[in-house]
């Protein structure tokens, strides 16, 4: 069974759940977006829904919302951060989810009156999830869409299964006070006098009399 068999059997695995219709629709999104099974990035997606119900907000179509993610780089099951991106609409190409970088399984979603509410999977579902056969063949350093799909097919229903009380720690909702700069969009692009490439204006840099990109500006940024 290939990548793209395991996924589809995935898919009828949500299809059937005790997911709401909405929850099933976005999932299937996320699924397909993420490329794999596993079990973090559902595990993600689920706690992402659950934020969103306990601040009673839809999910986010623009930039309003802000979520912190607490994944890092090579973290096993940073795969987590996707899910809560199509969970809750917070995306990096929105700018409004940022990685904190501490290398936990944990989010806070802030609203637009920065009220917030942090959600983490409990340490006895992660420590359940690190001894399983899917972990095992991780370790392995099998990529995880090469995983023996019985392997990703059990942790992932697993994962739908589970009852949300059983699953996630649910602050109660709090004040998260966001002091930044209100900065505005670019809409404005200049042509790079040395590539030609199309540039947002804000990445401009002048350079010895010329209008250039980064890369051709040999600056850092």
């Amino acid at each position: 069974m290939d990548a793209r068999e395991t996924i589809k059997k995935a898919e009828k695995l949500i299809e059937k759940s005790q997911l709401g219709d909405d929850d099933k629709h976005f999932m299937i999104v996320a699924l397909y977006f993420h490329g794999h099974v596993c079990p973090a990035m559902p595990a993600a997606f689920r706690a992402g829904r659950v934020a969103l119900r306990k601040l009673g907000i839809e999910r986010e179509r623009d930039s309003v919302s802000k979520v912190y993610v607490e994944t890092g780089h090579h973290q096993a099951a940073g795969c987590f951060a996707d899910g809560v991106q199509v969970a809750t609409g917070c995306t990096f190409g929105k700018d409004n989810i940022f990685k904190t970088n501490y290398g936990k399984w944990a989010f806070t979603l802030v609203d637009e009156k920065n009220r917030a509410v942090r959600v983490t999977v409990k340490p006895e579902v992660m420590e359940g999830n690190f001894s399983s056969a899917f972990i095992e063949e991780r370790k392995k350093g099998i990529l995880p869409s090469k995983v023996n799909p019985e392997f990703a097919l059990k942790v992932f229903e697993a994962t739908l299964a589970r009852k949300e009380e059983d699953f996630f720690k649910v602050s109660e909702i709090f004040n998260y006070p966001i002091e930044e700069k209100k900065v505005e969009s670019c809409f404005y692009a200049v042509r790079c006098q040395a590539c030609g490439e199309l540039v947002a204006e804000n990445y401009i840099r002048y350079k010895r009399g010329k209008l250039l990109c980064i890369p051709c500006s040999g600056y850092d940024s």
